[in-house]
């Protein structure tokens, strides 16, 4: 008997110290005084029949047992509850919860809420694809840093009305230690304080972010389609290093592996073994939207100047560049829509701007593969006889840019680069700087005549709406203040029209 209990006891603290170790000891301090539920809930990856849910529980507030449930309804009073799901938490998950609702009606708005116990969570709205939609109508952001400031373009996307999905193009957190890129005075400082290496300090940093009420309010309200970029691993991340990875902080196979892990415990993400994010979704015949991923996939180190290249250099790797030009030849849509992190296009930079340079992280330093893109589209276009349908998603460069994409002086489509949440912007990091001047210089025709629309200077978000035949960009500008007092308005739009090729 008394063995029995004394194995007892080693479980049991076996297990409570699993839990303490979850988290960092500042975010378990935090936790103390939240309640079963305090990250909210999340919904992403749509299709015509599901959606992945998600929520997080409170390690402080676990029980003896392990089992949460979901509710799902047509109505936010769930007077009738169409669907129930269950799942068991593990700590080797980090008692993340996450369900793959499945058997829902197409084109449908749902509510759905996470049971433990005698606690419930906070509802959540979600909608599934339609089988086969005449129109889109969803925000793109990029680029959130905590220590920047507050969320207030999340809060508001969460406030607009009949948004389908939000499409995250990465930098959803950032690794730096506190003070390394923020502004200190906001006290929004970075915990762990460190930069993030281990499966703790990641989980650590996601749960700091997901106890923003801003943040919380736009995943509550709206379903995610995302893809990360680097700083979800370390700054200027490839698949056998990162900039921001050095020999003393360990092996960067397990740094990645931990990052990686926390993405897929924090983001309503489809699940599967290998961590892979490359993905499609198809809006019946209106849209093809292709999710890449250009870390981890089969990027190559980046070059290190303008002009070098190393041979074999790649950002997509053969698997995904074959996968994407299969793709798009077999597409029968009208849009072929590219969930792309870093800069597609080439700009010529003035000699006089200041702080500004081609960087060789975007695909500036991969121009071979670049060019074969665009050689593979020119291609699907003439095939499909039909032009001026490719749109090209970018985030990452903390600025609002339209771009026309032609190759052989034939129209593609365009480029729309979605301003930061709140990364610094030109004018936060060059404040010496007059930035409307820079902007002027960049639109000089002479030297960027594909380059329609820039500004370097405010947060926001992009607000894409497209139909059969048209499809069109909305820039938001979004004050970063507190929570409760969010503005936005518009500063630019840009539209463009699917044509058909008579002649090949």
């Amino acid at each position: 008997m008394r063995n029995t209990l004394f194995i007892f006891l080693l479980i049991s603290l076996n297990v409570n110290s699993q839990i303490e170790q979850i988290y960092c000891s500042e975010i378990n301090d935090q936790l103390k005084s939240k309640g079963v539920f305090p990250f909210g809930v999340a919904s992403g990856d749509p299709t015509e029949h599901g959606v992945v849910l998600w929520t997080a529980l409170n390690p402080l507030k676990l029980q003896s047992f392990r089992l949460v449930r979901c509710q799902v309804s047509e109505q936010a009073n769930f007077k009738e509850i169409a669907r129930t799901y269950q799942y068991e938490v593990e700590i080797s998950r980090g008692l993340s919860v996450k369900m793959n609702a499945s058997n829902l009606s197409q084109d449908k708005q749902y509510f759905y809420r996470f049971i433990y116990g005698e606690d419930t969570s906070n509802v959540g709205k979600t909608k599934t694809i339609g089988t086969n939609p005449d129109h889109l109508k969803f925000a793109v952001v990029s680029c959130s840093n905590y220590e920047w400031g507050y969320f207030n373009a999340y809060e508001s996307i969460a406030n607009i009305p009949d948004l389908d999905f939000v499409v995250h193009l990465g930098d959803y957190i950032y690794e730096y230690g506190p003070g390394v890129y923020g502004d200190k005075s906001l006290n929004r400082v970075h915990l762990p304080a460190k930069e993030l290496v281990t499966i703790q300090d990641y989980r650590s940093r996601y749960a700091q972010y997901r106890l923003d009420e801003q943040l919380q309010k736009v995943h509550q309200n709206t379903a995610f389609i995302s893809v990360w970029d680097d700083h979800e691993i370390a700054n200027d991340t490839y698949t056998e290093g990162a900039q921001n990875h050095q020999e003393e902080e360990g092996d960067w196979n397990e740094r990645k592996l931990a990052a990686q892990q926390a993405y897929f415990e924090w983001l309503p993400i489809t699940d599967n073994t290998k961590y892979e994010i490359q993905r499609a979704f198809t809006f019946g015949s209106l849209a093809n939207l292709y999710m890449l991923d250009e870390r981890l996939k089969g990027r190559t180190k980046q070059p290190t100047q303008e002009g070098e290249t190393t041979e074999g250099s790649s950002m997509l790797g053969d698997n995904q560049f074959n996968w994407l030009v299969n793709s798009m030849n077999q597409s029968e849509t009208a849009w072929n829509i590219l969930g792309n992190q870093v800069l597609f296009s080439s700009i010529t930079i003035p000699p006089d701007v200041a702080g500004i340079k081609k960087s060789m992280d975007t695909w500036q330093g991969y121009l071979k593969e670049r060019n074969q893109l665009f050689d593979e589209f020119y291609k699907t276009s003439n095939t499909k006889k039909q032009a001026n349908n490719l749109i090209v998603l970018t985030g990452d460069i903390h600025s609002s840019l339209a771009l026309k994409l032609e190759h052989k002086n034939k129209p593609l489509g365009v480029e729309w680069v979605a301003p930061s949440v709140t990364s610094a912007n030109y004018n936060e990091r060059y404040s010496s700087c007059k930035t409307k001047s820079v902007e002027r210089k960049l639109r000089n025709k002479t030297l960027n005549p594909a380059l329609d629309f820039v500004n370097l200077r405010h947060h926001g978000y992009v607000l894409i709406e497209l139909n059969t035949s048209h499809a069109k960009s909305t820039w938001f500008k979004v004050k970063v203040t507190k929570p409760g007092k969010t503005k936005s308005k518009k500063i630019h739009t840009e539209s463009i029209q699917k044509t058909i090729i008579l002649n090949g």
